[in-house]
């Protein structure tokens, strides 16, 4: 491959971070030939195309995190990293397009529109040169014990250069939703389905990253939910269940690639899967949920890397049905390096394997006795 082959992967799918601000924290800039051929930040020994080839192979800590090149992507890479990295005649690669993601159209039929704030613009967040931060905060809902519905939501992001991403969860540790690079908004629901939004705490995890800063950053981010009130709710209410989930957790010292297995076998009426938010801590590195229908056919719903660092939501388009005695397996992949037996926990330093689902008519979701329980009603 020529380099305006790897520039038009590069633009497609890394400068969304890997750009002349270095958004989220990201060491370099990946924009330019003449960034490519710079000494690499982490190892000046070697140029940063070397890393390039190196970080899209990393099994445990891919790039990118979230969507894997494909594999024509990564044979281009690798053939012109091999074959010298040579620059194209017009480094610019003026011919190249690469699409962009259209913003989503905001409703104009929210009953309300709420602000949940990751800090207020009086009292931003502070992160000093040269440090990352990783600060929890309690969310009291700003609609109060309100029954809304969410049909949409969209980031409102003050300082994406040091701000790496936030997940807000809910009363019981569910992944309600969160932010990353290119992720500013949720993908659209069923015209006929909202989601069902706490009326108690919640809790936002931020992790800001300046460790390329040479000062202090400031941030004042937030998020905007556009909400129905329950007189014009949409006929079906999705929320999220964690009962796809194992508790079960013994990571022996210094062991790799151990898979956490755990199955839900539904036996109520059917109900739909929406998306799937897979979470884990920083030993787990891969993720897969598979459906084994009543019939037999096996359906894969989801199989990728995973970090700790890059979590978001995938849509399941289009959404997946399920009936009495439909099986959805969720297994976890994971590392562990250090010396000591990991178990299951809240803290980083133990483990989770969930697979927050989200999911509709409220309530349908029955494991038979397997993974955790789903959250009630309203």
């Amino acid at each position: 491959m020529r380099y305006c082959g790897v520039k038009q992967t590069l633009d497609a799918r890394c400068i969304v971070c890997h750009n002349e601000m270095k958004t989220a924290g990201a060491p370099m800039s990946l924009k330019t030939y003449a960034d490519l051929m710079a000494p690499a930040p982490s190892d000046p020994t070697k140029k940063v195309f070397e890393l390039v080839k190196t970080r899209v192979h990393d099994k445990d800590r891919p790039m990118p995190p979230q969507n894997p090149l494909t594999p024509e992507q990564l044979t281009g890479i690798d053939a012109w990293v091999t074959g010298g990295a040579a620059a194209s005649a017009d480094p610019t690669c003026p011919g190249n397009v690469v699409e962009t993601k259209a913003t989503r159209e905001w409703p104009t039929n929210c009953d309300d529109t709420y602000t949940i704030n990751l800090a207020e613009a009086s009292s931003p967040n502070t992160i000093g040169p040269g440090m990352e931060g990783h600060p929890q905060k309690t969310i009291q809902p700003p609609w109060g014990n309100e029954q809304i519905q969410a049909i949409a939501w969209r980031a409102k992001n003050d300082n994406v250069k040091i701000l790496h991403h936030w997940i807000l969860y809910g009363p019981q540790n569910e992944f309600i939703f969160g932010w990353a690079p290119g992720k500013d908004d949720n993908e659209p629901l069923p015209a006929d389905v909202g989601v069902y939004m706490p009326g108690s705490a919640m809790r936002l995890d931020i992790h800001y990253n300046n460790v390329a800063g040479t000062q202090m950053e400031k941030d004042a981010s937030s998020v905007e939910v556009c909400a129905l009130k329950k007189a014009n709710f949409r006929p079906k209410t999705a929320t999220t269940t964690n009962a796809l989930t194992s508790f079960l957790i013994n990571l022996p010292p210094r062991s790799t690639d151990v898979e956490i297995t755990s199955t839900c076998t539904h036996s109520g009426q059917p109900f739909r899967l929406l998306s799937s938010s897979p979470h884990a801590h920083k030993y787990a590195h891969h993720m897969k949920f598979t459906l084994t229908k009543a019939s037999g056919e096996t359906i894969m719903l989801h199989d990728m890397p995973f970090n700790y660092e890059e979590q978001t939501t995938y849509p399941l388009t289009p959404p997946i049905e399920i009936v009495a005695g439909d099986r959805i397996t969720t297994t976890c992949t994971f590392s562990n390096d250090s010396d000591r037996t990991v178990t299951f926990g809240e803290n980083t330093g133990n483990e989770m394997c969930f697979n927050f689902a989200l999911y509709e008519p409220m309530g349908a979701i029955s494991c038979g006795g397997g993974g955790g329980l789903p959250r009630g009603g309203l």
